[in-house]
């Protein structure tokens, strides 16, 4: 997904390399000032969603996202078992993050980023994001809501854009 997510990126790169973009006599960085609105655009519409009380929509996510994976919960032991387990984990983040906000801001980075920068960086958060999921989600879902969560993503995506 992040290979996918900066290929892209890097195209609308190159584009606006071949097709440059002039107002008044100076060359303007369409992919740049495309991916800072973009992230902007993210940061700000988490924030809004944050601030919103829908704790029914949070549920029903929950709800959803427990009966995916207990869907694709392999069951007994042994190489095949474990093969079922990696080849569904991979199918169902590889759909949940199609389309993702994490998707088009690796887009939007990999367009004004070094393409391998980009890959590294984005490959380590969800390597980082991931094992912290697996490893403390579901103690850590006892003690924070949904609504902190939203604030600290929305926080994360504002100062990417300041930076």
């Amino acid at each position: 997904m992040t290979v996918i997510s900066v290929v892209l990126g890097r195209t609308f790169h190159y584009v606006d390399e071949i097709l440059p973009f002039s107002f008044g006599g100076t060359d303007l960085p369409i992919d740049d000032i495309a991916a800072v609105c973009l992230l902007v655009y993210f940061g700000v519409s988490t924030l809004v969603d944050a601030s919103s009380s829908d704790s029914l929509k949070s549920e029903d996510e929950q709800k959803e996202a427990e009966l995916a994976v207990s869907e694709f919960s392999g069951s007994g032991a042994g190489i095949l078992s474990a093969a079922n387990t990696i080849i569904s984990t991979f199918a169902l983040v590889f759909v949940a993050e199609w389309g993702d906000k994490s998707f088009f801001s690796t887009i939007a980075l990999a367009a004004a980023s070094s393409p391998l920068g980009v890959i590294a960086g984005a490959l380590a958060g969800h390597g980082v994001a991931t094992l912290i999921a697996v490893l403390g989600g579901s103690l850590l879902g006892t003690f924070l809501s949904e609504k902190v969560h939203k604030f600290s993503k929305s926080l994360q995506l504002v100062l990417i854009c300041i930076s």
